[in-house]
């Protein structure tokens, strides 16, 4: 072969070969920069790179949204929902990796110019006077249209982009499930994280979420010195500027910040940081607050939990949700509250102040004419526990009103208890409830949708059964006020022996092998049953449910947080039900105590006395 001929090959080859990179990596678009129209994926893009995934996303959506959150990842937990409950609007979160001031500062002048702005966010952490940016490549690259960058410059750098992205993104989507992973943790119509799981966790003890996570609060250490604290307070005089310029209303909220991470600075660095930007904008500080000690409003060390950023809002806005006293400031006019006098005002605050220990009782089944078991009393059993309880000084609540110990800070009584019963047997009705009325007491039922109202039979077959309650003993309970009623299911606690077709679930549990997008549906769906039951009863929509045999996984408190339940229960004696205001997560997982004819009144009594 000749020099002509085996150079037209060679350079052939070469075209051919940038062809086929260039189209695969516009077929997969990894970053989403060339619409993304195959895998359609805006929770991949945007993790990947949310400062080009976002601005892609709002591009051809600028008509729905009117206000923005702006920020590092200290502005990732503030939730466009909260602020549009709270100011009105329409909100989108445009938070990115790594504090970098100047790109937040760009990213508001491509707002303004763009769109017509009512609001802007902004959300500051430490970092954005700590550390300069650090730019990794793709993953951090900014829109041109943001930058400025000559759009041909840009969708080059994407076109011949590292295979290995497009191959990634393929192998992830196969992956793919419901729930987020590390692939996919952005949601997309708001911009936030999708915390669906972080925020169903169990949190009770400080010692027991420090055993749990202690490892994801690394502290910082000292000295730091803020030294970006000019070029951070420029940078936020610009944004101040060009919002007053654009009529846009501006707030600047300085984001609560962990122990963990304070403990890098000295109170002189952080008073020059604090000063600095009372002198070019007013805005809140919450970076040291009653909060900072406490470990469960954070994710790690350096991300506050969603709740805890809704407390945040809460108090800006002045709302009859839960905040602590001494939590957040507004600074201005170049004052600023000392971080001396910010640590004093904190410590005013304790956790007996926003903590509860709630005991909580489980039984299932009164019966005078059979023998005790681990599931079964004689009812002067039970009158003899309520009598025990009430003697010393116990007092019976709700589950409404443990919620609105944490969302609201409604206070307890001093020695709380709740008392609950299991499955919905028809002796509930008949010994429980007459007990609880002649005491002034209450108590919750946890009904067995498919039991309920069947008096002889199991569902239906000719199986005899231990008598259900139904409507008409419902409608009575309710109506006194003694009785609440909430789900244990609709037919998510079965029966094995009884059972005549089909997989068993005796729990909550996932069956083994199945897939989650499966168990999912097969959850909802039962959801599904038990609210149609109770509404076609009559009885009040409950958001309450109690775990049969008290078993679960972390997905089973996703999905039902998502379907508006706001506590769930185990069957867990050892775990110690710490309620913490303003975390809605301390509501779920909560133990209980079986009481049985094994459960003497002095274990009773310790067990509710937290001993």
């Amino acid at each position: 072969m000749n020099g002509p001929k085996w150079l037209i090959l060679f350079l052939s080859a070469l075209v051919l070969t940038f062809l086929v990179w260039g189209g695969i990596n516009i077929l997969t678009d990894p970053f989403g920069v060339f619409g993304d129209t195959v895998l359609n994926w805006d929770a991949y893009t945007q993790t990947l790179n949310p400062r080009i995934g976002k601005t892609e996303y709002l591009q051809e959506r600028f008509d729905e949204f009117d206000s923005y959150i702006i920020g590092s990842s200290s502005a990732a937990s503030y939730l466009p929902e909260t602020l549009a409950a709270y100011d009105g609007g329409s909100w989108y979160n445009l938070f990115h990796y790594g504090a970098d001031i100047d790109y937040d500062r760009e990213v508001v002048r491509w707002l303004l110019e763009e769109d017509e702005v009512r609001h802007i966010v902004l959300v500051l952490g430490l970092s954005e006077a700590d550390t300069p940016a650090e730019k990794s490549g793709l993953t951090d690259k900014a829109h041109y249209t943001v930058t400025g960058e000559h759009p041909l410059s840009f969708y080059t750098d994407f076109l011949f982009a590292s295979p290995s992205f497009a191959a990634e993104k393929i192998r992830s989507r196969r992956q793919d499930t419901e729930m987020p992973q590390a692939f996919d943790v952005f949601i997309p119509e708001n911009g936030t994280y999708d915390k669906r799981l972080r925020d169903s966790e169990s949190i009770g003890s400080l010692d027991a979420y420090m055993a749990k996570n202690g490892g994801d609060f690394v502290p910082y250490t000292a000295p730091r010195e803020l030294q970006y604290t000019e070029e951070c307070t420029s940078a936020v005089a610009e944004i101040r500027q060009m919002c007053q310029a654009a009529g846009a209303k501006l707030t600047v909220i300085l984001s609560p910040v962990s122990d963990a991470q304070l403990q890098g600075y000295t109170n002189d660095t952080l008073n020059r940081y604090f000063t600095s930007l009372a002198e070019v904008t007013e805005y809140w500080n919450f970076s040291i607050s009653p909060i900072t000690a406490d470990a469960r409003y954070f994710y790690d060390t350096t991300h506050t939990r969603n709740a805890a950023a809704d407390m945040v809002l809460a108090g800006i806005f002045e709302t009859d949700a839960y905040y602590p006293d001494n939590f957040g400031f507004l600074c201005g006019d170049g004052y600023a509250p000392t971080a001396e006098w910010l640590k004093d005002a904190a410590s005013a605050v304790t956790p007996s102040d926003y903590t509860a220990d709630i005991p909580i009782l489980l039984y299932h089944h009164l019966d005078p004419d059979t023998a005790e078991s681990g599931t079964t009393l004689h009812p002067d059993t039970f009158a003899s526990h309520i009598k025990l309880l009430s003697d010393h000084g116990f007092v019976p609540v709700s589950f409404g009103e443990i919620m609105d110990y944490v969302e609201k800070g409604t206070p307890l009584p001093e020695k709380p208890v709740i008392i609950t019963f299991d499955d919905g047997y028809l002796s509930n009705y008949e010994y429980a409830y007459p007990i609880l009325a002649e005491y002034g007491w209450r108590a919750d039922i946890f009904v067995i949708g498919s039991s309920f109202g069947h008096y002889e039979t199991y569902k239906d077959t000719a199986h005899p059964i231990t008598p259900h309650f139904g409507q008409t003993e419902a409608a009575e309970m309710l109506a006194s006020g003694v009785i609440s009623l909430h789900s244990h299911t609709w037919d998510m606690h079965q029966w094995a022996p009884y059972e005549t077709a089909g997989e068993v679930r005796e729990t909550l549990l996932p069956l083994p092998g199945e897939k989650e997008d499966d168990y999912i549906r097969v959850l909802q769906s039962d959801i599904a049953a038990q609210k149609k039951l109770f509404a076609d009863a009559g009885i009040p929509e409950s958001t309450v449910l109690a775990f049969p045999s008290g078993k679960y996984t972390e997905l089973t408190d996703a999905v039902l947080r998502g379907n508006g339940y706001k506590v769930t229960l185990t069957t867990d004696p050892a775990r110690r039900n710490i309620l913490i205001c303003g975390l809605p997560q301390s509501l779920f997982d909560l133990g209980r105590l079986n009481v049985g004819k094994d459960t003497t009144p002095e274990m009773l009594l310790a067990y509710c006395l937290g001993e």
